[in-house]
């Protein structure tokens, strides 16, 4: 999260900045309805932020007495084209390759409280990312552009871990606690080594961003991934809901 601040605050500064430099170049329009200018332009970008899963493990299951869940950092690198339909609206997509961590932490017990058990998950997954959006562009100055993006996305999970530590204590029938220590890694996607669900591979979700672009190449901004699909599913009766959100910032160049 601290990281995720000072890269938010050096934008925001960097924008001040430039907006508000002398410009004497000549008026433009802030919606240009003209027919666009090029027919395809292209970048390459670096993305670096945050990612978590929005989850309901306590409302699911009555064992988890407490549950702290906590956005790990993310980032990223890839490509992406926006096909120019006027000068204002673009039709874009990206690839991305995205490396996202995130942490849960839980006291789990039996109903009459002979077990207790701390669990530490350490989730590191990698996806293949493809948005697919609308671009709202606008002039602010002859060379400075403003875009809205707003689209859709859909990630592919081709790799990643879910590293466990638990801490157990247990009544044995003498009456003594008894700790125990157990660790592992398994595979996070599709794995029945994961804690309580396994996680699929595909996920859908809202694609929504905005950058600047300075002289018609360097581009920066930000951009929010809210997931739409429940990315849980188990054998049981009861399958947690889970989805994923990262919120990253962007810096790119176009050509």
């Amino acid at each position: 999260m601290n990281i995720m601040k000072s890269m938010f605050r050096a934008i925001t500064l960097a924008l001040c900045a430039l907006l508000t430099m002398p410009n004497r170049a000549e008026a433009v329009d802030f919606i240009d309805y003209g027919p666009a200018t090029d027919l395809i332009e292209t970048d390459v970008h670096f993305l670096i932020g945050g990612s978590a899963i929005l989850q309901n493990y306590s409302g699911c299951f009555s064992e988890i007495r407490e549950l702290n869940a906590s956005m790990g950092t993310a980032y990223g690198v890839g490509a992406g084209a926006v096909f120019g339909l006027r000068k204002y609206l673009g039709l874009g997509t990206e690839f991305n390759i995205t490396v996202n961590n995130n942490r849960i932490n839980m006291a789990v017990t039996n109903d009459d409280v002979t077990s207790v058990s701390n669990i530490f998950l350490r989730n590191r997954y990698y996806y293949m990312n493809i948005p697919l959006y609308l671009s709202f562009r606008f002039g602010l100055a002859s060379t400075i552009v403003w875009n809205v993006d707003t689209g859709l996305y859909y990630s592919y999970g081709f790799a990643g871990s879910q590293k466990q530590t638990i801490y157990n204590s247990t009544v044995n029938d003498l009456g003594q606690l008894v700790p125990r220590v157990l660790e592992s890694k398994p595979g996070y996607f599709n794995n029945g080594g994961t804690f309580v669900n396994r996680f699929r591979r595909g996920d859908i979700g809202l694609h929504l961003a905005t950058a600047v672009t300075f002289g018609r190449r360097i581009s920066v901004g930000g951009r929010v991934q809210i997931g739409l699909k429940n990315i849980s599913h188990t054998t049981g009766l009861k399958n947690p809901n889970i989805h994923n959100i990262n919120v990253m910032a962007t810096l790119g160049y176009k050509f």
